[in-house]
């Protein structure tokens, strides 16, 4: 023996040596249970929040051909379970705790359907495993799994198993794959484990419980969150609800092999790994499309970070935020050695329990999304098979079972050469066309970023998006509106051209007016600045000065009035303001048609008889929010003739142009001189963005990218209008239409959150009694003006988002604006304090002082606000549970966690208790 062989040799024994005595020792179940782990406790609180959901099912479904032997597989299953005292195990709670309990092993476990008599075997099996898929456990009584398996035919089977997460995940199939294989063939036992899940759970909570592990893992993560953006805004096409939901669908896309194999190439000259290659690319993904370069995503990780644990079924699967920085303009291969850098240390610390960083960090605990991070990428080794039975071919069989568990969550896995990607999308914000593009941006990206990977990530190119298609005008008259008006003159002379408040002007008096004039328009004449009727003689007169060319703006009304149906017969009423651009194009819509102009007096949208009389001799009628709403509340619109009305995109709510639409043909026009027109359909989900439709003939409009060059599908940007930038940000849509995001100087930062002031205030324009609404920001609040009748602020707040909810609401009778018409901002008042010199809103007693006096003792804070929140005081998902079982002893009444979660607040927990007590027909005695 030499004397480094010997040196290695006692290095050996005494590494051998700690780990031995580092080992997850056995220990025995008392009769009172044993508690849960970390992850296990965060899965219960979930179930309880959205109890038989499906969301925590973990289940696998494998298609069976060949001659299978049921009676072996059902003993194998069986064995499996008993081996494994997690898969024999029930959560109950006991004085707010959740505890596990053991149970006996199960004599049979496999159901079997026969389907081979059906006339669509194969739809019928995807039916049933759905089914099963989604049917709830019973936590508190089990059993937490199920087996059920579907005879199609002879030698044709499908194998469905459905695990509740708190006892298994997926790592654990591929150990209840491994132990059914060796059992369904032998009769001898596999030898028994050493260990149980329940030492497991036992061992991770002191370990955690231990200083030097805890500040270890908390100071890590506190240092590398710090600052991190609260929210990935990604540009959703629904808003965000108020609480978020698991309403999930799935795409399925693929990679392929030229792909992957660069995606291995890069990765071994880099010395890492493709999942760190997809997730550098990932980021520039989701960087582009939430215009944010910190972002943090989820990534799953196993949990078994001791050897002993490899081989246990259970949950141990944990969540870690990576961190992924692509400040600073990186290349893609500097990113791809950030992106490494932060695995490993997030792997090297992957010991914190996700529901533990949650409470150490201490963010705001949102209810619309998942706090930390909204999207996550993992990769698994393997195509779904994990169980390989002698003579029997296995494949994925897929039901249509979709839960989201995030806003946006991708899987990769091998498939032959390539990878198959799975898109796990909450739909209640994302469409699945917004997805597919995703899907399909991924693969060009990850292609080009591996093919030049010293190129800046920012330079590295996403398809540009197809423009907006270009409508042509018809040819004819349209185009030639010197013609038409000449003609109106001459068979119609008398026929009125525009009415204003200083009279009507025919046809006749136009043309002559307009002949006089056009010499002097020769030689240079500039138009009118406000008379309208004489800014159209100036306008006509140019037309005969220039040999009856058209100017570019006709063809812009050209297509609008053919889109509308506009023609001669028809009576154009307009409330736009002197000399605004909405005017001119009012103006040359009506006469380029050889219709009828009315300009309405700047006071006739708020005058109820008058505006009656407009609108009723008018068939296309371009009005402001608040005239449609005045109409629409009492009833006046005409219904003897029909009328099409046209509304601003960016200033109508939504809700209000589908309830016109619901009664007459209804348009929205994009900017002050009309470049694109949406037709509304009253049947439409809300849009978080404004549908603007296709441009109008004439009007080149783009979005442009962060380089100024034409942006990529569903990737906003500054929307240009024939060359020339808005200050509007936008996106096209994968179906080639626009949609405006708002406003990028009404963008503001508030409480760590990105807010757009303008969504926000299009979100609360339509509520019950809100007429209009305006949001600003003042000293880092948002602060709500609403106009209005019978406004409630705390319900026409509650559909928001808790990031978007104004810190204050203030009532007006009708918004402050400017001689042109728009908001005068600087004349809104200041927002009255509603607190105290602290900031909080005091307690008014009664069932609020016996409220704060609960979470006084449950939380040992000492100053609490009637508007404060329990999570934001420091409450997590046990003190949830005692909280709401306080409340059962204290008032008599039982308040779940889905309640507690959506009414946070002091006073609104206290409302419901109120409430609660009310219905139950208890007296405040009764419950003291």
């Amino acid at each position: 023996m030499t004397i480094s062989n010997g040196a290695d040799n006692v290095h050996d024994l005494i590494a051998r040596r700690r780990r031995e005595r580092d080992r997850i020792p056995r220990r025995a179940i008392p009769d009172e249970g044993v508690p849960v782990s970390s992850t296990q406790e965060r899965i219960w609180f979930g179930e309880k929040f959205n109890p038989g959901f499906g969301f925590y099912h973990v289940p696998a479904t494998l298609r069976l051909r060949g001659p299978l032997d049921p009676g072996a597989l059902d003993r194998a299953l069986c064995e499996v379970i008993r081996r494994h005292e997690i898969l024999r195990s029930t959560v109950e709670e006991i004085d707010g705790m959740p505890v596990q309990r053991v149970g006996d092993a199960p004599t049979g476990v496999l159901r079997s359907v026969d389907l081979a008599g059906e006339p669509d075997p194969e739809d019928e099996a995807a039916r049933m495993a759905a089914d099963d898929i989604l049917a709830p456990f019973d936590l508190r009584h089990g059993p937490l799994w199920r087996a059920l398996l579907l005879r199609l035919g002879p030698d044709d089977h499908v194998l469905v198993l459905t695990f509740h997460h708190i006892v298994f995940d997926d790592p654990s199939f591929g150990i209840v794959g491994r132990e059914i294989e060796a059992l369904y063939t032998s009769s001898a036992p596999l030898p028994e484990l050493e260990l149980q899940y329940t030492d497991f759970s036992v061992w991770q909570r002191e370990r955690l419980r231990t200083e030097e592990v805890r500040s270890r893992l908390v100071d890590y993560w506190r240092r590398t969150l710090e600052g991190v953006p609260r929210l990935l805004d990604l540009p959703s096409d629904r808003p965000r609800p108020p609480h978020r939901s698991r309403a999930g669908r799935f795409h399925r896309s693929r990679l392929p092999a030229d792909v992957v194999g660069s995606v291995r190439a890069i990765a071994r000259e880099e010395g890492t790994t493709p999942f760190t290659v997809l997730l550098a690319a990932y980021g520039v993904l989701l960087s582009r499309h939430a215009d944010q370069a910190d972002i943090v995503t989820a990534v799953p990780a196993a949990g078994r970070i001791r050897p002993e644990l490899e081989e246990l079924v259970g949950c141990f699967i944990n969540i870690i935020c990576l961190r992924l920085d692509l400040r600073g303009e990186p290349t893609f291969r500097e990113l791809l050695r950030r992106v490494r850098h932060a695995s490993v240390e997030g792997h090297d610390h992957e010991e914190m329990p996700f529901e533990e960083l949650v409470r150490e960090l201490h963010p705001q605990r949102p209810r619309s999304h998942t706090p930390l991070f909204q999207a996550g990428l993992g990769v698994r080794d393997n195509d779904g098979v994990f169980l390989n039975l002698p003579g029997v071919r296995a494949s994925e069989f897929v039901p249509d079972v979709e839960v989201s568990h995030f806003d946006l969550m991708v899987d990769f896995s091998v498939d032959g050469d390539g990878m198959a990607g799975l898109w796990g999308y909450n739909d209640d914000l994302f469409d699945p066309a917004t997805v597919e593009v995703l899907a399909e941006q991924f693969t060009l990206l990850l292609t080009e970023a591996c093919a030049r990977p010293d190129r800046q990530v920012g330079d590295l190119a996403l398809p540009a998006s197809p423009r907006p298609p270009q409508p042509q005008p018809e040819t004819g008259e349209a185009e030639e509106p010197a013609a038409v008006l000449a003609e109106r003159a001459r068979r119609a002379p008398d026929s009125p051209a525009i009415t204003s408040v200083d009279g009507t002007l025919t046809y006749a008096q136009l043309d002559a007016r307009a002949e006089a004039l056009a010499p002097a328009v020769r030689k240079g004449a500039e138009p009118p600045a406000a008379d309208t009727p004489e800014l159209a003689v100036w306008w006509y007169a140019r037309l005969k000065a220039e040999g009856g060319q058209p100017e570019a703006g006709l063809a812009r009304v050209a297509d609008l009035a053919s889109r509308i149906g506009l023609d001669a017969t028809g009576t154009v009423l307009t409330f736009a303001p002197p000399a605004s651009g909405a005017l001119a194009d009012a103006m040359l819509l009506a006469l380029s048609s050889g219709a009828h102009l009315v300009i309405a007096p700047p006071e006739a949208a708020g005058d109820a008889e008058e505006l009656r009389g407009l609108v009723a001799d008018a068939t296309v009628v371009h009005a402001p929010p608040a005239a449609w709403r005045r109409l629409l509340i009492e009833g006046t619109l005409p219904e003897d003739h029909p009328l099409t009305a046209l509304c601003d995109a960016a200033t109508v709510p939504a809700a209000l142009a589908r309830e016109l639409a619901a009664k007459v043909p209804t348009w929205t026009l994009y900017g002050e001189r009309w470049a694109a027109a949406h037709r509304i359909d009253p049947l439409a989900e809300p849009r978080r963005g404004v549908p603007l439709g296709l441009p109008l003939a004439g009007t080149p409009i783009e979005v442009t990218g962060r380089a100024g060059g034409p942006g990529a599908t569903g990737v906003p940007g500054e929307i240009h209008v024939g060359g020339a930038a808005t200050g509007d940000r936008g996106r096209i849509l994968p179906d080639g239409s626009l949609e405006l995001l708002g406003r990028f100087d009404r963008m503001f930062t508030v409480g760590g959150f990105r807010v757009d002031t303008d969504e926000v205030a299009r979100s609360l324009a339509g509520r019950p009694g809100v007429v209009e609404a305006i949001v600003d920001v003042r000293h880092d609040r948002l602060v709500a003006y609403l106009a209005g009748d019978g406004i409630d602020p705390r319900k026409v707040t509650a559909h928001l988002p808790e990031y978007q909810v104004p810190g204050s609401v203030v009532v007006l009778d009708e918004l402050p604006r400017t001689a042109r018409g728009d908001i005068a901002h600087g004349e809104l008042p200041s927002p009255e304090t509603q607190g105290d010199e602290s900031g909080q809103v005091p307690i008014r007693g009664g069932t609020e002082e016996a409220v704060a006096g609960i979470w006084r003792e449950l939380l040992g804070v000492r100053e609490i606000g009637a508007a404060d929140g329990f999570l934001d005081l420091g409450g997590h998902s046990l003190t949830l549970a005692r909280l709401s079982l306080r409340y059962e002893v204290a008032f008599g009444v039982e308040v779940e966690l889905p309640d507690l979660l959506r009414h946070a607040t002091v006073r609104e927990q206290a409302a419901l208790i109120d409430e609660r007590r009310a219905q139950a027909g208890l007296t405040a005695e009764e419950t003291s």
